[in-house]
């Protein structure tokens, strides 16, 4: 199965609370402010954890003399003691968060900055090396020619997510759409929605971290 956003339209516009036509069968028969939605509800739930299944590692060869690389297109992971994973030949580098910019020598890499969209290694590298990056992409989809893409804009754009979790995902992208699309808690059934909402929030994470909690979530 591949969860497109044509499946997620169609899916959300059958609720009891929709006020769409749930026969969608082209991108000019959705409703833009449905798309919206569903958008805003996929990347409010990629913020709230870091899922597993949107890790990567992004892959930089530096160059000697050549100091700024591209950033990878997510959030920098950390290890449990907070540092940054980014590492020099397996030499984990330290984030270097007020950067001086006098005095820039050549030699084996101990530190990292950023700077607008690139990451500045130093010393500046003197050889070649490899760095690796461990990172939550921000990645969310893939169109039909395969490219990654931001946001799901075209009817059979899928969301890039294992297969095992689609429907439990698909359960948590819903509800969150029906709490976006209501948007007032003044609604007299928000209540509800909302606790629909957390416990299919609640048990997508559970079953995307891949081990068993240490506590029962308690709904």
């Amino acid at each position: 199965m591949t969860l497109t956003l044509l499946d997620l339209y169609n899916t959300a516009a059958s609720q009891e609370w929709a006020m769409y036509d749930n026969d969608a069968s082209s991108d000019s028969e959705m409703e833009d402010s449905l798309v919206l939605a569903l958008n805003k509800a996929i990347l409010e739930i990629y913020s709230l954890c870091e899922f597993p299944f949107r890790e990567r590692t992004h892959l930089i060869l530096t160059v000697p003399h050549i100091r700024e690389y591209d950033m990878p297109n997510g959030l920098i992971k950390r290890d449990k003691a907070g540092n940054h994973l980014v590492k020099h030949n397996s030499f984990l580098l330290k984030h270097i968060e007020k950067p001086t910019f006098e005095n820039v020598c050549c030699g084996v890499p101990e530190g990292f900055y950023i700077q607008n969209d690139k990451i500045v290694l130093n010393p500046t590298p003197c050889e070649k090396a490899l760095v690796t990056i461990d990172y939550f992409t921000l990645v969310v989809g893939e169109n039909s020619l395969g490219e990654e893409i931001y946001s799901l804009k075209n009817s059979d754009d899928k969301l890039l997510i294992p297969v095992y979790l689609e429907e439990i995902a698909k359960d948590a992208i819903i509800t969150r759409t029906m709490l976006n699309s209501i948007a007032s808690e003044s609604d007299e059934n928000f209540s509800a929605y909302k606790k629909q909402a957390d416990r299919a929030f609640k048990l997508f994470v559970k079953y995307a971290k891949g081990v068993e909690p240490d506590k029962f979530v308690k709904w």
